[in-house]
């Protein structure tokens, strides 16, 4: 009798006990936490764990929901970023490496043109090398040109960035005609200086293209 009458009595303290809506927002949002257990909610607030249980089951709410919640989201932005840090990377070796070969292409070309005033042989006569260069650079162009927009550097950088780029295509008749007329041309060359310029171009272009082969070897 005494344990019916204690049992009614605790239904009755609890049917007194009256939360606010933002007394059960902070129920909620404690439980949610994961800190807190029925056992020390039922001692804040006065409410039996049973229907604290019923209440936050019928709200959908699990213990530690938000706490997981966070950690996932902490996770997400951890890999977004991660993500983001390879993607810059790889964006700036391309970068280098496009324009280390495109520089390469230039050093040919000087090497081309000055070996030919240094043996005194005029321009045309280097034009198929020269159209080889050329075409080179053309494809080397449109590779840089289909590797920037899979990584999406034309979106980034709000507009098209170009490699340092030779002229694009085949001479045409009037550059042939215009490079015809310089060689007929008189010109005071000074050969110390064209050899200087070829020693540079040669190295500088042997260099690059034995640093862009070890590169390659080691990304093999």
């Amino acid at each position: 009798m005494c344990v019916l009458e204690g049992s009614m009595t605790v239904e009755k303290d609890e049917s007194k006990t009256r939360l606010t809506p933002a007394e059960w927002a902070e129920a909620e949002a404690k439980w949610t936490s994961g800190e807190y257990t029925l056992s020390k909610l039922e001692e804040e607030y006065g409410i039996r764990r049973e229907t604290l249980s019923r209440h936050f089951k019928k709200r959908g709410l699990e213990k530690g929901a938000d706490s997981v919640g966070k950690m996932v989201r902490e996770s997400l932005k951890s890999d977004a970023e991660l993500r983001a840090k390879a993607r810059a990377e790889k964006i700036e070796d391309r970068r280098t490496r496009y324009d280390g070969w495109a520089y390469a292409l230039g050093q040919m070309v000087m090497v081309e043109v000055t070996t030919a005033k240094r043996e005194g042989k005029p321009l045309a006569s280097i034009e198929d090398d020269l159209k080889s260069l050329q075409r080179a650079s053309g494809t080397l162009a449109k590779c840089f040109e289909i590797s920037s927009k899979a990584l999406g550097m034309e979106k980034e950088e709000g507009g098209e960035e170009d490699i340092p780029n030779l002229v694009f295509g085949e001479l045409t008749p009037s550059q042939v005609a215009q490079l015809r007329k310089e060689d007929d041309e008189p010109e005071v060359i000074d050969d110390d200086l064209l050899e200087s310029l070829e020693e540079e171009a040669l190295s500088e272009a042997e260099s690059d293209f034995d640093a862009s082969g070890e590169d390659d070897d080691g990304d093999a």
